[in-house]
């Protein structure tokens, strides 16, 4: 009988044992699955129509991993006009339209799009906050576009690499940087490597307190001058500095300017030709060989953008102070973004499409983002991810 009993309960222990022992795997598989969510970042809708979501994302894009799906996934080709100015209380604005038209598929021409406003505080380096085009993750992938994260089976892996998909920034340290296209003409070396200028931007963004510290960068070895060629940067910082620094051929140059769009500054891509044994330059070529409309400005892709912010900046330059300087309303830098919001619809503006406008304060350290072209709503983040309201 007492034998039995001893049995019984060496029995019952074991089960006892074997209960806390499944209890206390479930608990430690919960911890990993929680610990492994928010390593991934909770991703935050903001518009109603699903083009714009918040990402706090905390992996190490640093690593490895991330860094080989990068290199092969990774690719970005933006369109984009930028100008830096002054608001009424002094403080430095960049202003960016980011233009792509993404389509659905290859087959199904509807344009589409997933903005996403990036917060990344990486060890060491620092903080800053984005905007990322998450598209280029996996560019016909629907998990990827108009509101794929709400859509059953979205895997937040599916962004490890956009910190290297951001297309505009702005750091702590009131550093902003932004990726434009440029056309490699022929006879021009391209890019080696698709995604250099994302991953440079980035770089910078992470790296970089000022202007001169972001020029210093690209001479750091880490990416070649070709591998990013096809691409120029806008950067500007707290100190009111703006420059473009543009590689083309090998030749790193940087242009002290307040405009940026799709055709280089470092370069005369006008036209020569003699007439009456005079040389002249075309400024704007109206038809091509054929004697066909062609409205190819002698500067090239995106000079009517150019001219016209340009135009506009002008009316409100300070003539009071000796150097250059421009200052307006956050509401008027708005109007000239529109001015040159990109769509599908005309050939006067570019076969493109706007897909957010937005505003960085390079002193206050924040971003406003209109999304999609609806200027209706905007939404603000300073510089740790912290969601503001807008005046």
């Amino acid at each position: 009988m007492g034998k039995n009993a001893d049995f019984r309960n060496i029995k019952q222990n074991y089960h006892m044992s074997a209960v806390i022992m499944l209890i206390a795997l479930i608990f430690c598989s919960m911890s990993v699955y929680a610990s492994e969510t928010e390593k991934q970042g909770a991703i935050i809708r903001l518009d109603d129509d699903g083009y714009l979501y918040y990402m706090d994302y905390e992996k190490d894009y640093y690593g490895r991993e991330v860094m080989d799906a990068m290199r092969k996934i990774g690719y970005i080709d933006p369109g984009c006009s930028v100008f830096f100015t002054h608001n009424t209380e002094g403080e430095p604005i960049t202003c960016r339209n980011y233009d792509y038209p993404h389509r659905v598929s290859r087959e199904d021409k509807t344009l589409t799009g997933l903005n996403i406003i990036l917060h990344c505080k990486p060890e060491g380096k620092y903080e800053s906050i984005a905007v990322a085009d998450a598209v280029w993750c996996d560019e016909y992938n629907p998990l990827l576009q108009r509101g794929g994260p709400d859509q059953e089976g979205f895997d937040p892996d599916t962004l490890d690499i956009l910190p290297y998909e951001c297309m505009d920034g702005i750091n702590e340290k009131g550093l902003y940087v932004s990726i434009q296209r440029v056309d490699i003409k022929e006879g021009d070396q391209p890019s080696r490597f698709p995604a250099g200028a994302s991953m440079l931007l980035r770089y910078m963004l992470d790296d970089c307190a000022n202007v001169d510290e972001a020029v210093r960068k690209t001479e750091t070895g880490i990416l070649l001058p070709e591998d990013w060629q096809d691409c120029h940067f806008m950067v500007s910082d707290a100190s009111g500095r703006s420059v473009v620094i543009e590689s083309r051929n090998s030749l790193v140059q940087t242009i002290p300017s307040d405009i940026c769009t799709n055709f280089y500054l470092g370069s005369d891509d006008m036209e020569d030709y003699y007439r009456n044994g005079t040389i002249r330059e075309e400024a704007v070529k109206m038809t091509d060989e054929n004697m066909t409309t062609n409205y190819n400005y002698g500067y090239g892709h995106g000079y009517h953008r150019f001219v016209t912010i340009l135009g506009q900046l002008e009316r409100y330059r300070d003539t009071s102070k000796e150097e250059y300087y421009t200052m307006m309303p956050e509401s008027t830098a708005l109007v000239i973004l529109q001015s040159v919001v990109q769509n599908p619809y005309t050939n006067a503006s570019g076969i493109s499409m706007t897909q957010y406008s937005a505003i960085y304060n390079n002193e206050k350290k924040t971003v406003e983002v209109w999304s999609f072209q609806d200027y209706s709503k905007s939404f603000v983040y300073d510089v740790t991810g912290k969601q503001i309201s807008a005046d």
